[in-house]
């Protein structure tokens, strides 16, 4: 169910459609069941279902179901239903619940076991009418004491906003209630919904013909499905959860950064383990599109993004930003980069505070120092530019080295023009290279040059003022300004 659009994150973006490393909210737990499941899966949304769509890659498994109107999360079901291919049961996720494990939904899935091994179905002593659900397999013996409905829950501090599980005589389940439906004498109840539920795909048929409209909400409540499967002789089953955070929703930012940090957390400790260093990794976000290579160091303060990806042996510096890249091994950037949708071969060297913008390649050994920003340029192997420069739209050689202040002039105000550096060339610093220009194999141009046109293999380019010197000026001015 991804319907909620998130009134109290204050975004006209739909609440599914906020990231957490790179992934929209919707997809944790629609991977999760796809991971982890065998059956089909649907995605239940309204007028955001279309964008949702448009970020999902190909999957054979995969459906979705259009809401018209938020009737409530029973309504929702309604029309996920409408699409599910035939079943025997029907598990139910929430699209804002993204920290769900395996663990748990192993537990849930696993609930036709309920009852195996000497269970009784009656909560233990003193864990207030709260049975845990071990998630064991199923036995021959255990069919008659197969769950109708079986959902999660966990104890809240504070219950304040959440569905309460009601337990009836002996203990056995008996109905969720919804806050807003609670009377005064239930809200003091600490046992709370958590909102993912397994139902037999009948009992839910029958559930939603017959619903009705909640007395204060106006809505349809799934909730109300455990009171239906009691009420009609059936059993509803409840697997008590440890962690809350496992299965928080997410209703504002803060909560969204609270679960961010959680699956931070699981993200890098399985990157560590596969061999990357992170000395602070709860300062480092690595997307759920990315690759990272072993023995690679990632610094506090890097965010690799999109499709990025770092082979072995490299070192990403504090603080950089890396985006839809390709870096291959024994990379060395130092802190506070920017490399943006471009190409860095074996060996390079980058920054501190170097850019690259889309279209750039450094081929291998190259170097690019200190603020210095390239764009749809390619930098040839061994070549260096080492200190504040741009160089945009250029076919730099190998083993050319790009002094410092050094400018490609590749816009006119009307189009892009390219300048093509071919390898051996010396650039001097303070140059300017106005393209279309070419400046041929091992030319040299010098300090303080303006290229305006192409400059042959072997010479030296230079567009100097002769310098003059005019003596005694110093002490003339001095004079005239009456500072003797």
């Amino acid at each position: 169910m991804a319907g909620g659009k998130g009134v109290r994150m204050h975004s006209p973006l739909t609440k599914m459609m906020m990231r957490i490393l790179g992934r929209p909210l919707f997809r944790f737990p629609m991977d999760l069941a796809l991971e982890n499941t065998d059956g089909p899966v649907v995605v239940v949304a309204g007028d955001a279902l279309d964008e949702m769509r448009s970020t999902l890659p190909g999957a054979h498994r995969l459906d979705f179901a259009h809401q018209p109107l938020p009737l409530g999360t029973a309504d929702a079901v309604r029309c996920g239903l409408s699409v599910l291919p035939p079943c025997d049961r029907v598990l139910i996720l929430n699209g804002d619940v993204p920290c769900v494990t395996p663990a748990l939904l192993r537990k849930l899935t696993r609930a036709p076991g309920i009852g195996a091994a000497g269970s009784t179905g009656r909560p233990d002593p003193g864990e207030a009418a709260v049975r845990v659900v071990p998630g064991s397999e199923a036995t021959p013996d255990s069919a008659a004491l197969v769950p109708d409905v079986a959902f999660a829950a966990f104890r809240a501090r504070d219950p304040k906003g959440y569905g309460r599980v009601l337990f009836g005589p002996g203990g056995a389940v008996a109905a969720i209630k919804e806050e807003k439906e609670l009377e005064d004498s239930e809200r003091g109840i600490d046992v709370v919904n958590a909102g993912l539920y397994l139902v037999g795909r009948k009992l839910l048929e029958d559930f939603l013909a017959s619903v009705a409209p909640s007395a204060k909400q106006k809505e349809y409540l799934l909730t109300d499905v455990v009171a239906f499967a009691v009420d009609r002789g059936g059993r509803a089953e409840v697997i008590l959860v440890d962690d809350p955070g496992e299965v928080a929703g997410i209703n504002n930012r803060a909560e969204l950064a609270d679960a961010w940090d959680r699956i931070r957390a699981v993200r890098n400790r399985a990157l560590m383990i596969s061999g990357v260093s992170m000395p602070q990794p709860a300062a480092v976000d690595v997307d759920f599109g990315v690759t990272v290579g072993p023995d690679t160091v990632l610094e506090p303060g890097v965010s690799l993004r999109g499709t990025t990806r770092v082979g072995s042996g490299c070192s990403i510096g504090a603080g950089s930003v890396v985006v839809d890249c390709s870096i291959a091994d024994r990379v060395n950037v130092l802190p506070y980069c920017v490399l943006e949708s471009s190409v860095i071969g074996e060996g390079c060297a980058l920054g501190p505070f170097a850019h690259t913008r889309t279209g750039t390649v450094l081929k291998d050994g190259a170097k690019m120092g200190n603020f210095v920003e390239t764009k749809k340029t390619v930098l040839g192997k061994g070549s260096k530019a080492n200190h504040l420069s741009y160089l945009g739209d250029a076919d730099i050689g190998e083993k050319v080295n790009v002094g410092a202040g050094t400018i490609t002039c590749n816009y006119d105000g009307y189009k892009k023009y390219r300048t093509v550096i071919e390898d051996g060339v010396f650039i001097g610093s303070d140059t300017q290279l106005v393209a279309p220009v070419k400046v041929g194999k091992d030319a040299v141009v010098a300090a303080g040059t303006t290229v305006t046109k192409d400059v042959p293999p072997g010479a030296l380019a230079i567009t100097r003022v002769e310098q003059v010197h005019r003596e005694g000026y110093s002490a003339r001015k001095r004079k005239r300004m009456g500072k003797d």
